[in-house]
């Protein structure tokens, strides 16, 4: 009898340890899923706040044709302060392929301007300069000059933003090509040759340099030169060190950064999309295209002057809205 009760009670000790261990399970993956689910909520609520018209709108998206997106960096220096776009990127996505088609457009090409004539195409953001100045001045803009594509969506940042998402990533490595030094009396860069890790001010000096022969814009036998280059090098750097990133545990400290620095269009909704469809491309399937142009002047005014008849046989079919590769 006693050996029985024994029985009973080491049965009895064994699945209060049974329960405990199954509650202690339970309570872990309660806590996972909470966590899990206030990051996506947290993430959610972010991507809400820098789209100013997301109650407003509808969506668009059409995930069987290129999506094709206008990334401005813009270098305001003040909060009322409209800003001149100091880089214009274009960047196609097809999501059959899970690609991405880079372009930078120099800040100084000489643009026919719709309603305004012809203008450097930096100028059309800024509202101080034309009245009706602004995004959608620059979209119309780039589509009038590569006939037959549509922009889709924008993405606009400022340049202190910038440095923050670079940090938040963890910094970006770059394999700068050449010694660039700039003293000035607010700005110093000092930037050595080779591989290096950067953080977001050092990745945005890099971005920006352009006190040398070259400048902004440069072209030999068909190669672009200059800072366009480098951004579009930069852009891949962060492609690259995105793929350590895509998850929800590592998201939000980037997300509360992008928060802070970004302004765009794009609904909540379909930034997710979009995420979840390039999730796994890496800065291998970044292909990056030269702007067919050459720096030249109109009278005293410096410009780079666009091929058009190349923007429109050549770059226009990159950019198309045709259904992508499968």
């Amino acid at each position: 009898m006693k050996i029985e009760t024994k029985g009973l009670a080491g049965s009895s000790r064994s699945t209060r340890i049974r329960k405990t261990l199954l509650i202690a399970v339970v309570s872990v993956l309660v806590v996972v899923v909470c966590v899990a689910g206030y990051s996506v909520i947290s993430l959610y609520n972010s991507l809400r706040s820098i789209n100013p018209n997301a109650n407003a709108t509808r969506s668009a998206l059409n995930l069987r044709e290129r999506v094709n997106v206008l990334v401005i960096g813009v270098d305001s220096r003040a909060t009322n302060d409209p800003g001149r776009s100091d880089s214009i990127m274009l960047i196609g996505l097809d999501p059959a392929s899970h690609t991405m088609s880079v372009m930078s457009i120099p800040r100084d090409s000489r643009v026919n301007i719709p309603g305004h004539g012809y203008d450097k195409i930096n100028a059309t953001t800024n509202s101080d300069y034309f009245s009706d100045g602004g995004i959608d001045l620059l979209e119309k803009t780039v589509e009038a000059m590569i006939p037959g594509i549509k922009i889709n969506y924008y993405v606009k940042a400022n340049f202190a933003g910038f440095e923050q998402v670079v940090d938040a990533l963890g910094g970006v490595t770059i394999n700068v090509e050449k010694a660039m030094y700039y003293k000035a009396e607010d700005t110093l860069i000092d930037l050595k040759p080779g591989i290096q890790h950067m953080d977001g001010k050092t990745a945005l000096e890099y971005a920006r340099f352009r006190m040398d022969a070259i400048g902004d814009f440069g072209s030999s036998n068909g190669e672009e030169l200059g800072r366009v280059v480098r951004q579009k090098t930069l852009l891949k750097a962060i492609v690259a060190q995105t793929t350590s990133l895509r998850n929800v545990w590592k998201l939000p400290p980037v997300i509360r950064a992008v928060e802070n620095a970004v302004v765009t269009d794009f609904l909540p909704n379909d930034m997710l999309r979009i995420a979840l469809a390039f999730k796994n491309t890496t800065d291998k399937e970044v292909t990056t295209i030269p702007f067919p142009g050459v720096p030249g002047y109109v009278g005293a005014t410096s410009y780079v002057i666009p091929d058009l008849d190349a923007l429109r046989s050549k770059i226009a079919p990159l950019f198309s809205s045709l259904a992508p590769s499968n």
